[in-house]
Order: C-alpha cells, then structure tokens, then sequence
C-alpha cells in the first residue's frame, strides 16, 4: 500500500475515532457525519470489519434519535457483513442492539431472540478453531509418540513392532532427543485441550476478519513437521537397513 493510500484510510480511521467521540458526548448529527465520510474510505478499501461497525454506529445514532426503521436497516446491512466475513464480536454487538430496538418497539419476544443469537455469537468458537484444535492433537500425539519411543530406547527397552537393526540405529537418536519431543507432545496437548474447553474467549480470535492466514501458517507448520520427520525416518531407514528388514541381498 502507498503511502497515500495509508494516510487516506488512516483519516478514515480518525474519522470514526471522532465519530465515536462525539456519540459519547451526545452530539449525534456530528458523529454522524463523521462516519458517514469514513465509511466510502472503508469500502473503496475493502475493509470489511471496519464496514460493518460503521454500519452498526450509524444504526446506534438512528436509535438514539428515534428513528427505529431507519436504524434496523443499518444494523441488517451490519450483521449480514459480519456473518458474511465470520466476524462473531461484531454479530454479538449488532444482534443484540437489534434486541434492544425491538425492545424500545415493544415487541420483547423478538428482542429476546436477538439477545439469545447474540450470546450464542459471543460463545461460538471462530471457523477454524476446529481444525487447530485437531492440528494441535495430531502434533502433540506425533511428539508424544516419539518421545515415549527415546524413553523405551534410554530404559533399554526393545520394542517388538520394530526391526533389531532399525531400533539400534533409531534409539542412538531417540535417547538424546526423546525427552524433547516429550515436552513439545504434552504442551501440544495441553494447547489442543485448551483449544476444546474454549468458550466465552472465543472473541479473542474473533479479531481476524478471517482465520485463513492463521490456518494456513499451522497447517504449513503441521506439514513441515511431518516432512522433517519423514526424513529423519527415510535416515533410518537407510538401504543396509531395508535390506536386513527384507532380507534381500
């Protein structure tokens, strides 16, 4: 991005800063100009998060001046935007202002859907979340295993499952290196059960308009890991190795 670029989406960031500021202080006709000269900024740009919470400031000033239909449509365009880019925070703050519109309309069995959909939101864990979970297991249970392996191979155990000749050239490795992959298994673990018993945090990774840089870097992580251990295997591996395995000469 240039360097005008920048400086124009950053008067737009100031823009709603100011717009912000001026709900606060009760001046609704200023703030609301000044979202309305960010917003263009945030669409010309794409940014989309920010799109959506423009659209839900400027339905919070329709409803504090009453205008209840005009500031459902802004609060629609809003949460559409945020379902569409899987944004939770900002579904959970538009439905539930749509809850307290509907509320001011008197129509509380509607409101209290709204207020019920928001809580969900705030308690969904994020699209993906899933996946680095399962990455997280996967990982811990590879470092695990091997780790329980250079454990086997420093108390002089010999596995069945493995040739005499491939345990003797694994467990010179495995005996220095085991105790690590222990540890990264146990914390990989832990991060995966962390991941499971998560709930009311999930806002945290809510902050990404989209996980998909995120999944992307620890399933890029998860392959190289099992590349680095697909090699460290092929060494072993070696064609002395497979021959004495097979017994092919």
């Amino acid at each position: 991005m240039v360097e005008e670029e920048k400086e124009e989406l950053g008067d737009a960031i100031k823009a709603f800063n100011q717009g912000l500021e001026s709900h606060i202080e009760g001046r609704l006709d200023k703030a609301l100009k000044h979202f309305e000269k960010a917003l263009p900024t945030f669409q010309e740009f794409g940014v989309e998060d920010m799109i959506a919470g423009t659209l839900h400031e400027i339905g919070m000033i329709y409803q504090d001046r009453g205008e209840l239909d005009t500031a459902l449509e802004y609060f629609n365009r809003s949460s559409e935007l945020s379902e569409k880019i899987r944004y939770m925070p900002g579904c959970a703050k538009t439905y539930f202002q749509i809850g307290t519109l509907y509320e001011e309309k008197g129509d509380i069995i509607t409101a209290k859907d709204f207020y019920k959909k928001a809580e969900r939101y705030r308690t969904r864990k994020p699209p993906g979340l899933s996946f680095i979970m399962v990455t997280f297991f996967l990982l811990g249970l590879l470092g695990t295993g091997a780790g329980l392996l250079g454990v086997a191979a420093n108390a002089g155990f010999e596995p069945f499952f493995i040739p005499p000749a491939l345990w003797a050239q694994m467990s010179q490795n495995l005996t220095s290196s085991g105790p690590v992959f222990l540890v990264f298994g146990f914390f990989a673990l832990l991060a995966g059960i962390g991941i499971l018993r998560l709930k009311g945090w999930g806002w945290v990774l809510g902050i990404f308009t989209s996980l998909q840089m995120v999944i992307a870097i620890i399933f890029s992580t998860y392959l190289a890991g099992i590349s680095i251990f697909g090699i460290i295997f092929f060494c072993y591996l070696s064609k002395e190795s497979i021959q004495e395995m097979y017994d092919v000469k």
